[in-house]
């Protein structure tokens, strides 16, 4: 082949080749643009979307505002997948209009609202969506939720010295991100998608009961339910469909039977928090009939899954542990009352009061302060806990929590409020007889 035909046909594939990268530049710039175009399509289609549902403008310029601003958008997200968004309940329904419904509050829960202000140009958006608020649809929800033990919660948490011993500043990281459940359902109900699967697992509860003073989660999930319920956790969501089709029980299968949102029907035997004696969410002592009541409510939840003659003797095994905890404390009771009506132990000012109390006024409360310094006081209080986790893991058939972590813990505390309880009057009786003597 002569030179100038090499030449020839180099040239030739020279403009092969650019005209194949030219060609590639151009199908990935439209490809590019057709991309773009389909997401504006899709974003599009999205808000039309949006709009047949019913969603107001009002809630589209909160989308726009905080996706422009990129406040909460996950929120967003989370709201447009959820069945709010799909039924047409929009941002306004919830989160404006609270000025016009401020007056029907309680003084405690404006206490909790007003706390951190909302910073939307709108003043009417309120950034703390309260119970009553979703009661306003979820009628019969908001009405059970009103029984139960979950719609004092503040309350009890503003009449205990746990609570005041805490200073300010730091009230709100404690004990305020429990008992706020008083005035709000996405303790429960995560927001912005309220999903209600969310709301039945296990670990929704465990943000407010675990912990060496109300382990319920603990308890229940080392528990053979629990075990199960781990065990199957492959296949949950599958399973979600029905609660009920789940291999083990989980806390709402037992606590909230049929969907009742007052979390103390049907299983609530026991006492409120943890208290000893039979009392409801008042403080008021239960009678003989209502606990029957309460035992058969039980046998019915137990029994769906349990046959009857199992159910009876189990809950009839920790009727006993319960009976005899219950008489370890009142043994114990009586010791530290003695010690206090004798003034063994110096007076407590009460902060809720500003007033000096007996010391054994406050040790006989459920609710005594951390901030402690009488070593007898600071057994007592762990002795309350202890009964509480041992007579809790019976009825939830956990061995190790009613024997290994409560009933050893007790009997650990029983001894020593015994040996204190002799050393206090021992020393008491060594100053008599010094004083005797330097008379």
């Amino acid at each position: 082949m002569t030179y100038p035909m090499i030449k020839y046909l180099n040239k030739k594939m020279s403009y092969v080749v650019l005209i194949t990268i030219f060609a590639g530049l151009y199908l990935i710039t439209g490809c590019t643009a057709q991309k773009k175009i389909s997401n504006q399509n899709k974003q599009h289609e999205e808000v039309v979307s949006v709009k047949e549902k019913g969603i107001t403008e009002e809630s589209l310029n909160c989308i726009t505002c905080h996706e422009q601003r990129a406040i909460t958008h996950g929120w967003i997200a989370d709201w447009q997948g959820s069945m709010h968004a799909r039924k047409g309940v929009g941002c306004e329904v919830c989160h404006v209009n609270f000025a016009e419904e401020s007056g029907l509050k309680e003084a405690t829960e404006l206490e909790y609202l007003i706390t951190g202000e909302c910073n939307c140009d709108d003043k009417r958006v309120s950034r703390h969506v309260i119970a009553g608020k979703c009661g306003k649809c979820h009628i019969k929800q908001y009405n059970e939720f009103m029984k139960s033990r979950h719609s004092i919660s503040w309350e009890r948490m503003l009449a205990s010295s746990q609570y005041m011993a805490i200073t300010k500043e730091v009230r709100t990281e404690k004990c305020e991100q429990c008992h706020n459940i008083q005035f709000k359902c996405d303790s429960c109900h995560t927001r912005h998608t309220f999903d209600t699967f969310e709301a039945k697992t296990p670990e929704a509860c465990r943000t407010c009961h675990m912990g060496p003073d109300n382990p319920h989660y603990e308890i229940y999930i080392s528990s053979k339910h629990g075990a199960v319920y781990t065990a199957s956790q492959s296949n949950i969501l599958r399973e979600s469909q029905s609660i009920r089709s789940l291999r083990s029980p989980v806390c709402v299968t037992c606590h909230m039977p049929l969907g009742d949102h007052d979390i103390g029907s049907g299983i609530a035997y026991g006492p409120v928090g943890n208290a000893v004696s039979y009392i409801d969410r008042n403080g008021l002592t239960v009678n003989e009939v209502e606990l029957l009541k309460r035992r058969n409510d039980m046998l019915t939840v137990c029994n769906e899954c349990h046959s009857p003659y199992f159910t009876k003797e189990t809950l009839k095994t920790a009727d006993s542990v319960h009976a005899h905890v219950n008489s370890i404390v009142t043994e114990v009771k009586e010791i530290v009352s003695g010690i206090g009506k004798d003034g063994l132990v110096p007076p407590f000012i009460d902060k809720l009061q500003n007033t000096a109390l007996p010391y054994h006024v406050l040790m006989l409360k459920n609710s005594q302060t951390r901030e402690i310094k009488s070593r007898i006081e600071r057994s007592f209080y762990k002795l309350i806990g202890d009964a509480s986790v041992t007579w809790k893991g019976a009825y939830h058939m956990n061995p190790n929590y009613s024997h290994l972590y409560g009933w050893t813990d007790l009997q650990k505390d029983l001894n020593e409020i015994k040996e204190e309880s002799e050393k206090l009057r021992e020393r008491a009786e060594i100053r008599r007889r010094l004083e005797t003597k330097l008379r």
